[in-house]
């Protein structure tokens, strides 16, 4: 029982570590800022508009804003950085101590963690101040909104560890992950509802964890009246809570075997094959 809890502890600390660096680096911390800029910008262009009477187009365009970057952070942004890490060697290295794997498991999805409740608090600021008692959040609207937020990052981080496991390099990832990303977002109805696409995008989109997270989300931020606008003209709640929690618990149980299947496959030869690779392709 000691080496796992110490391996969880180092974990900790190595991604807390991490993220401390990335906010010091002018590159990551200007990744946050920007998009968190981007946000705010979108808000302020939306703060007169009204999806229906006394319902500001904000609320809408908030859900959607948070679940997308769920998306990002947790799926994209930890895909890329373990298919980098990968690339560079620390994977290898990490497999080579007793209880690696699991501190190395930990440290990411820390350091994840970290970076989503700056993101997703710093964008709650902004819609607080930009849109104020037009959000008209109760207390159990905001039990909702924590409520989905908590399950939907185990879902999508578990989906960050996937990612990560089967693309070969980071700029398969940033290519075809970040157009795949995006076709999500569309099919899941958070650039406009899912009931007003084709069926096949509504089959799509219901397929996948983004569309039952942004309709909890919407659930809250609009009233009970907009629910005419989703599928079946309701929230849906307890079957969005479920499928959420399906795709978490399927996550957790084959993210750390498709880590531990990689992390067997890493050997140097075959990170100097990438590297060569990744230099002729320069």
């Amino acid at each position: 029982m000691k080496a796992p809890a110490s391996a969880v502890r180092a974990g900790v600390r190595r991604g807390f570590t991490e993220f401390g660096i990335s906010l010091r680096t002018p590159s990551e911390a200007s990744y946050i800022g920007v998009g968190v800029v981007i946000v705010a910008v979108v808000l302020w262009l939306n703060r007169g508009a009204e999806l229906a009477p006394g319902v500001p187009t904000g609320a809408y365009v908030l859900a959607s804003v948070l679940t997308i970057q769920l998306v990002f952070v947790s799926g994209y942004g930890l895909g890329t950085v373990i298919v980098t890490e990968r690339e560079d060697g620390t994977l290898l290295r990490a497999r080579s101590l007793p209880t690696g794997i699991l501190a190395y498991a930990t440290g990411a999805t820390t350091r994840t963690l970290a970076e989503l409740l700056t993101t997703i608090g710093l964008t709650l600021v902004i819609a607080a101040v930009l849109l104020g008692p037009s959000l008209g959040l109760d207390w159990a609207d905001l039990a909702v909104v924590v409520g989905m937020l908590i399950v939907g990052i185990v879902a999508l981080t578990t989906i960050g560890f996937v990612i990560g496991s089967v693309f070969r390099n980071p700029r398969s990832v940033g290519g075809w992950g970040f157009l795949a990303v995006g076709a999500l977002a569309w099919f899941s109805g958070l650039i406009q509802p899912l009931a007003s696409l084709p069926w096949w995008s509504q089959a799509i989109g219901q397929a996948t964890p983004l569309y039952w997270v942004g309709l909890a989300l919407r659930s809250a931020f609009l009233p009970d009246e907009l629910a005419m606008l989703e599928i079946s003209e309701s929230w849906r709640l307890p079957l969005a809570f479920a499928v959420v929690s399906a795709w978490a618990v399927v996550g957790l149980i084959l993210a750390p075997v498709l880590i531990r299947r990689v992390a067997r496959r890493e050997t140097v030869a075959a990170i100097e094959a990438r590297r060569e690779a990744a230099l002729q392709r320069v």
